[in-house]
């Protein structure tokens, strides 16, 4: 099994190369997971699609079959002297929509280097110069940073700007906008948080678990075809009864 990588070390003189190591090595870990999983769940679903959609076919029609229960249930209650409206329920509102000020800080750097680097590469900057060419590539890197700006990657926007707008551009007096790096590093951390995150959902998963430690993971498609044979007939049974 592949290892996460250890956590660095904050006390490193320039700490964000090994973050970008790191994130990277991560990628890459969970790129072969989704693979190994999606592999896996392709065989899975070949051998077992039929039951499946019986299942799915089974379960709707046992919810529509309860709900009018239900429904028939209310309107007999509705008719009864003693009933009331149920009333709806009153929600912390402090308990949503919070934000955190490394949230928040992040969304203002993020805000800073967008104004910054748009500057740099928007067509009507390029317009003048009467290069067709030239605009057209100035705009497609607007669409670009614009979707990279809404899905709010402040990494991904930082090496955008860096690696792909400069290396379109040609050398001008226009300075450079620059991340501040204790942000940088604080976005770093959080995309490095949030890959272990997802790569750990992964190798705690019950298909990942099979994978690992069936002998024959195909074994466990038969044992699935079974405990979808028993529940297709418990359906059966169910949904032939509330008729």
């Amino acid at each position: 099994m592949e290892r996460i990588p250890d956590k660095i070390n904050l006390e490193e003189k320039d700490p964000i190369p090994i973050l970008q190591q790191e994130i990277l090595q991560l990628e890459s870990l969970l790129e072969t997971l989704k693979n190994e999983l999606r592999s896996f769940e392709h065989v899975i679903h070949s051998q077992l699609d039929r039951a499946i959609a019986r299942m799915s076919e089974l379960n709707n029609l046992y919810k529509t079959q309860k709900n009018a229960k239900k429904a028939k249930r209310l309107e007999q209650k509705k008719r009864g002297k003693n009933y009331q409206e149920p009333t709806g329920l009153i929600t912390n509102r402090n308990s949503f929509g919070i934000e955190t000020a490394l949230e928040l800080s992040d969304k203002e750097e993020l805000r800073r280097l967008y104004k910054e680097a748009v500057v740099q590469v928007h067509p009507d900057k390029i317009a003048h110069g009467g290069e067709e060419g030239k605009i057209q590539d100035a705009t497609a890197l607007t669409a670009q940073l614009n979707g990279i700006y809404k899905r709010g990657d402040l990494e991904e926007l930082i090496y955008f700007y860096q690696n792909v707008i400069l290396g379109n551009l040609s050398t001008g007096s226009t300075p450079h906008p620059k991340a501040d790096s204790k942000q940088r590093i604080s976005s770093l951390i959080k995309k490095k948080e949030v890959l272990e995150t997802e790569v750990a959902q992964l190798q705690n998963s019950f298909i990942y678990q099979v994978l690992k430690t069936y002998k024959d993971p195909l074994t466990f498609i038969d044992e699935l075809r079974i405990q979808f044979q028993e529940r297709i007939k418990q359906l059966e049974k169910r949904t032939r009864n509330s008729k």
